[in-house]
């Protein structure tokens, strides 16, 4: 089963940027830590027990100085602004992830999240999870990318948000806006999943692939959040 996971919302300014979405939606947030290689600041805004919007942004620019390839591509896309750069779905088994792995002509990397590359969180723990294929291939292209998480009971979207940070319950995405259209997207995933079975509404603009907007389902009604691609 193929089930959307997570939303990666760049920022020029990653607490502000996760401030003005909280204030806009009235979604609770909290700190999700760093990325210790690619110098990225994280925080989490859960949308249901198991999907969220994660908002990075760079926090050390010595990794821009040393060229990190992922350091320099949130550069790049923030350059005019905030961007949803990361459209992130994940798998439940390693077996869709080496189909879909196959079916975009590479392999699954087990170390691409590991101990030593993953998100450093602040409670001491690391968010470990496996994507097939890169961020670094998909997310420019406007294409998703599948994850898996092998420990679902630390899911990032279920930790609890800071007190005072919120003052609406969300209660998952109803909806997502694409570029592209289906067959576009359905040949991206392949034989993985068909999209008419995702467990979202997908809407197509018919305009550049990428994420435009979501609609978020809350005990206040529904929530449109919409931000730009990012621009290639």
């Amino acid at each position: 089963m193929v089930e959307l996971d997570h939303i990666c919302l760049a920022a020029q300014n990653v607490y502000e940027a996760t401030f003005r979405l909280s204030q806009e939606t009235g979604f609770g947030n909290y700190d999700g830590g760093f990325f210790p290689l690619y110098g990225l600041g994280h925080k989490v805004v859960p949308l249901s027990p198991d999907v969220y919007i994660e908002v990075e942004g760079i926090v050390d620019y010595v990794q821009l100085y040393d060229a990190n390839p992922v350091t320099k591509l949130y550069e790049r896309v923030t350059l005019a602004g905030d961007c949803f750069l990361g459209l992130c779905f994940r798998a439940s088994t390693m077996e869709e992830m080496e189909c879909f792995a196959a079916h975009q002509g590479t392999t699954v990397d087990t170390k691409t999240l590991n101990v030593d590359t993953a998100r450093q969180m602040m409670n001491g723990n690391r968010g470990l999870a496996i994507q097939v294929p890169s961020a670094l291939k998909a997310w420019p292209e406007g294409m998703p990318n599948l994850y898996f998480k092998p420990d679902l009971s630390n899911h990032p979207a279920s930790m609890p948000v800071e007190k005072g940070t919120g003052r609406s319950t969300p209660g998952g995405v109803e909806w997502i806006e694409i570029g592209a259209d289906e067959n576009q997207l359905s040949s991206w995933f392949g034989d993985v999943v068909k999209p008419a079975d995702l467990n979202v509404e997908i809407r197509y603009n018919g305009l550049s692939p990428g994420l435009y907007a979501m609609g978020v389902k809350s005990d206040s009604g529904l929530i449109e959040i919409r931000r730009r691609p990012p621009t290639r």
